[in-house]
């Protein structure tokens, strides 16, 4: 299960859930973008993910985090990089996992992947979360993010979709077919869309979440894949 961290809620409920630690994978996010410089990209950086530890620790028993994001890039290369060797310091202290980014561009994962500490997988972003939807999927977006090593994974999937009057009837038209909500139809559109597309959702409500899940059971055709992508 992936869980992503940010309020103390959350952090209590993973506490008091008793599950396993070994069945969460959880994800911690700094927001350093605005710090503009190596060093003060550095600093902001690294005080993110210090204070994501330091909260998820005291209140959630969690002491390792299995993956840490950079939400939005820095305004240049060097906050880029800047902000990236904290984040491999954070790392080489076993305090971390995995590395991710969310919001970057072709250029901007390219000041990432240019450093010279950044020489294997697990020192590269293994994820860049992007609006990524039915309803918004520009043509390059998934190929320069493969062609870097890099998966997609869409942080808003239904944004912009369900209340879409060109998507939302064809969407239920074909989750008829498979007994699937018009949610399901266009988060199964996501997975089929590149290799290695994923998304992230959030909701209030249990029902939701468990309906998020069941979308393995079932593949759409190369046609309704088509008939979706054209709708945008």
């Amino acid at each position: 299960m992936l869980v992503f961290v940010y309020n103390l809620s959350i952090q209590k409920a993973v506490k008091d859930s008793q599950i396993p630690r070994s069945d969460l994978y959880i994800c911690g996010s700094v927001l350093s973008n605005r710090a503009k410089g190596f060093h003060a990209a550095y600093e902001k950086t690294k005080q993110g993910c210090l204070d994501n530890l330091e909260i998820m620790s005291t209140y959630g028993d969690i002491t390792q985090l299995d993956m840490i994001m950079l939400d939005y890039p820095g305004p240049d290369k060097e906050s880029i990089q800047g902000q990236w060797k904290a984040l491999l310091d954070f790392q080489s202290e076993h305090k971390v996992l995995d590395l991710a980014v969310s919001n970057y561009n072709a250029a901007q994962l390219d000041a990432v992947l240019s450093m010279e500490e950044v020489d294997s997988p697990m020192t590269k972003p293994c994820v860049n979360q992007l609006p990524f939807s039915l309803a918004y999927h520009p043509k390059n977006l998934i190929d320069y993010n493969l062609e870097r090593g890099v998966l997609v994974q869409s942080w808003s999937p239904l944004s912009r979709v369900l209340n879409n009057p060109n998507l939302r009837p064809v969407l239920a038209s074909i989750g008829t077919q498979y007994g699937k909500s018009p949610a399901q139809v266009a988060l199964r559109w996501i997975l089929q869309s590149g290799s290695g597309a994923g998304f992230s959702t959030q909701s209030k409500k249990k029902p939701h979440f468990e309906e998020d899940l069941h979308v393995f059971d079932f593949e759409l055709t190369e046609k309704e894949m088509e008939e979706l992508t054209k709708l945008a």
